[in-house]
């Protein structure tokens, strides 16, 4: 039996490079358990996934079968910390994607979620989905029924401008050709 995953590490992962080095290295305020020999690797590791290596790998011949292009939607939350189906951390902002086969098809528009109660944001993934169904299901319910997959990305990644993270819009505007 395989090693269970570092949470700290794919939790770290999660974020990108300099908000972790600000976390966690000990020269810029952190809690010290940065490694520069190790930390990079295993980040990369915990986004690549454990068999990330044996597909690289061209030690046996590859056949490839192809099979129906069968729609599918995925779920992309933006959260502060990385988060269980069961768990009711909250959702900064979501989108969804439909996928027909191995091809990006569509996107509904990220929207900024926080504040919503969890019955809410699950309202909301279901309106998500009826979204895609409605446009792209030509009257098949199949791929259309839930996610297929619930991708989570770093609440720093948030795409909706303006963003109560980013706080951008509290930046006092310098005119053109002034120097910052």
């Amino acid at each position: 039996m395989g090693r269970l995953p570092n949470k700290k590490c794919w939790a770290c992962s999660l974020l990108t490079a300099s908000e972790a080095r600000k976390l966690h290295d000990e020269n810029q305020g952190g809690d010290g358990c940065w490694r520069d020999s190790t930390c990079h690797s295993r980040r990369s590791y915990y986004r690549q996934g454990r068999h990330h290596k044996v597909r690289r790998s061209g030690a046996i011949a590859e056949i490839a079968v192809s099979i129906p292009k069968i729609p599918y939607v995925v779920l992309h939350t933006y959260v502060e910390k990385p988060r269980q189906t069961t768990d009711e951390i909250v959702i900064h902002a979501m989108c969804a994607e439909l996928w027909i086969g191995s091809k990006p098809v569509a996107m509904t528009q990220p929207q900024h979620t926080f504040g919503l109660t969890p019955r809410l944001i699950k309202e909301y993934a279901h309106q998500l989905l009826d979204a895609l169904y409605e446009q792209y299901g030509n009257g098949q319910r199949t791929g259309f029924e839930r996610y297929a997959h619930e991708a989570q990305h770093s609440v720093s990644q948030c795409p909706v401008r303006p963003c109560a993270y980013h706080a951008a819009h509290l930046e006092p505007a310098i005119p053109r050709g002034q120097p910052r």
